[in-house]
């Protein structure tokens, strides 16, 4: 881009600027409001109703601003546009054929959103993604063992850029999708869809490696002949390839982004389907939402709607004065067959009532406090035992009333 002095500038860039300063200030300004009203809520150890209405009301004045500073930049770039896209081609003819651009657009921002059961596809994988620059389609395909010299093209710096894209958009849709979930476990599951075992296997399904150049040391194309590289080594490529793919598919174009994001957003979707569908499966269904019943009163169903930890929800159905709900360690110890981390199964039990011991639930997960959430969820899906606790906790209720006005009525005689 050519460079031009403060002083080199028109009134008209003048007003532009001036107009981008004070969008960028009403956008901090904004940000700090969000800031400083989720502070209150900086001790809340789970999401909840009133923080997701604070991000509503700002995400309101926030992203309106946001797509005002986008508006500026597109009308920047048309002001100097054809500037630039001669300065552009002359470090084409500069670079020649045989190198990546030094300069490569940001594709504009997409809304990352949670998945849901509906974004599983029902077979097969979602259909890959072209990559609509050749010049960047051919970088991403090719192993740096195959130039002739550094500066050729090959996938390495694609890969650094793809790896950063990846990272961000698994990080967003696990955060939004599995609300419940700690740092840690969400995490692991990131780790599941980033690891060089899903990309490198995303990348043989694909037929990617089919289409990409390496040398003859991996072998990867089954060349007679023996392979020098390691198992470890050729999976590690295929997973910088797949990384490359991504990226080029996303510079390639300016709706590369969004493309890409929904067909990894479908991808992963594979990858997480039993978690995704778990995830959905414990949450009521909103629409069924119409009493607006009081917690207190013991439903079930109503009170899994509060967004409760579900030890809780199950304390105030069927918890009463002597009854005691324990959560004990069942089974063999197991681990984990993505992670290997240990696994833990914990049973819901319950004492009172006349009941010893009665087991309402089961469930497992990669700690013991989520399994012993799934196990309450589990026992809140028991209806059958449920409807029959309630019963009793009721009678209980109604014995110990009358045991109470029998004695007020007593003590006012005597």
């Amino acid at each position: 881009m050519l460079k031009r002095s403060y002083a080199d500038l028109s009134s008209k860039d003048i007003t532009s600027v001036s107009q981008i300063l004070e969008h960028a200030e009403d956008l901090l300004s904004a940000a700090i409001a969000l800031k400083l009203e989720l502070a209150a809520f900086r001790d809340t150890p789970e999401l909840n109703g009133q923080i997701i209405s604070v991000l509503e009301l700002h995400n309101k004045k926030i992203l309106p601003i946001a797509q005002l500073l986008d508006e500026d930049e597109s009308k920047a770039r048309s002001q100097h546009g054809a500037g630039s896209r001669k300065v552009r081609k002359l470090d084409s003819d500069e670079r020649g054929s045989g190198s990546l651009p030094t300069a490569l657009l940001i594709p504009p921002p997409v809304s990352l959103t949670r998945w849901t059961p509906n974004d599983i596809p029902d077979s097969g994988l979602p259909p890959l993604p072209p990559v609509r620059d050749p010049v960047l389609e051919q970088a991403a395909l090719t192993h740096s063992g195959m130039t002739a010299k550094p500066t050729d093209m090959s996938y390495e710096r694609l890969e650094w850029i793809g790896d950063a894209y990846l990272y961000l958009m698994s990080t967003s849709f696990i955060y939004q999708t599995f609300s419940n979930l700690g740092a840690g476990r969400c995490s692991q599951l990131r780790e599941r869809l980033i690891k060089n075992d899903t990309l490198s296997n995303y990348t043989v399904q694909y037929g990617i490696n089919k289409r990409t150049k390496f040398p003859a040391e991996f072998d990867l194309h089954g060349r007679v002949g023996g392979s020098q590289a390691s198992q470890a080594a050729k999976k590690k490529v295929l997973g910088d390839v797949f990384e490359s793919y991504v990226a080029a598919a996303i510079l390639g174009d300016s709706e590369g982004l969004s493309r890409v994001s929904s067909w990894v957003k479908s991808l992963w979707s594979t990858t997480l389907a039993t978690e995704i569908r778990n995830e959905f499966r414990a949450q009521p269904n909103p629409s069924r939402d119409s009493s607006n019943k009081d917690v207190s009163s013991g439903d079930s169903q109503t009170i899994a709607r509060q967004d409760l930890n579900p030890k809780v929800v199950l304390s105030q159905v069927v918890g009463a004065k002597g009854v005691k709900i324990s959560y004990n360690d069942v089974g063999e110890p197991k681990k984990d067959k993505h992670t290997k981390l240990p696994w833990y199964t914990v049973a819901v039990l319950f004492d009172g009532f006349g009941e010893k011991k009665l087991q309402l639930g089961i469930g497992s997960a990669i700690s013991k406090k989520e399994a012993g959430a799934n196990a309450a969820r589990a026992a809140l899906e028991n209806k059958t035992a449920i409807t029959r606790l309630k019963k009793l906790k009721e009678e209980s209720l109604k014995s110990a009333k009358l045991a109470e006005e029998a004695q007020q009525g007593y003590d006012n005689w005597a």
